[in-house]
């Protein structure tokens, strides 16, 4: 009986040591965490860097003005909405539809109008302003034509003339001439309308120098000249201006003045 009363108690004091190892190991665990956790702020505080603050978190003052890492994961999330909502812009369907105009378009038509108005507006005062040399001759037209309001295609049309009507000229502009018609409007046509040169063969001595003109009015370019008191071979009449032909088979034209 006394050594079974030896055995349970050696027992007993056996799990009483190993219950208060565990405990103590338990205080120890406690102690360590505990101090951790006292320590960590002041470690993390320390040693802080770029690297270490998550892509969620608030980047204290002292950090705002270093540029975030091409790589950051901050970056992709910024730059992906904006990447879809331009995506989504780009494939959103026009809610206009195809083919039609906006409501505030004119249609062609009043477009087409408007322009013709302008235009006629601005031959009008291009009639009023233009420049005539003056002139005065019957002359026979060698194709149909308009008669124009203005020195312009884009004016009025005042009359239809038919091809080997005749037209009374009162002048000439750089690029028309001026005509009056049988209502005694003035209106304008084209030089190639009208046969303005008449054909004739004579010679005449100059009384004035004269400058050779390409085209019978004096807006035309000079290609030549003449001097007195040379002779001229005059092959065509063309208003106030005579057609010659020089000796090296030039031809042009010079003023009637030059020959008086």
């Amino acid at each position: 009986m006394v050594r079974d009363r030896g055995w349970a108690g050696s027992r007993v004091f056996a799990e009483w040591i190993r219950s208060a190892r565990v405990a103590v190991v338990a205080v120890v665990a406690l102690i360590a965490a505990a101090l951790l956790t006292s320590t960590a702020p002041r470690a993390f505080a320390a040693g802080m860097a770029e690297e270490d603050v998550p892509a969620t978190s608030v980047v204290p003052d002292s950090m705002e003005s270093s540029p975030a890492p091409a790589s950051s994961p901050s970056t992709t999330k910024l730059t992906k909405p904006r990447t879809r909502a331009k995506s989504a812009a780009a494939t959103e369907p026009s809610t206009e539809p195809s083919g039609e105009e906006p409501a505030s378009t004119p249609s062609k038509t009043t477009s087409t109008k408007t322009t013709t108005h302008r235009r006629s507006s601005h031959a009008s005062a291009s009639a009023r302003n233009v420049e005539v040399e003056p002139g005065s001759a019957r002359l026979k037209l060698v194709q149909d034509t308009w008669a124009y309001s203005a020195p312009s295609k884009h004016s009025k049309h005042l009359e239809q003339l038919h091809t080997d009507k005749y037209v009374m000229v009162t002048g000439s502009t750089k690029y028309y001439l001026q005509v009056k018609l049988k209502n005694g409007e003035v209106a304008y046509v084209e030089p190639s309308a009208v046969s303005v040169i008449t054909q004739t063969d004579k010679v005449f001595q100059l009384t004035h120098d004269a400058a050779v003109l390409d085209k019978p009015n004096r807006w035309a370019k000079k290609v030549a000249e003449v001097h007195q008191p040379h002779s001229v071979h005059v092959i065509g009449l063309a208003l106030n201006y005579m057609m010659i032909k020089m000796k090296n088979g030039l031809v042009g034209f010079i003023p009637t003045t030059a020959l008086q």
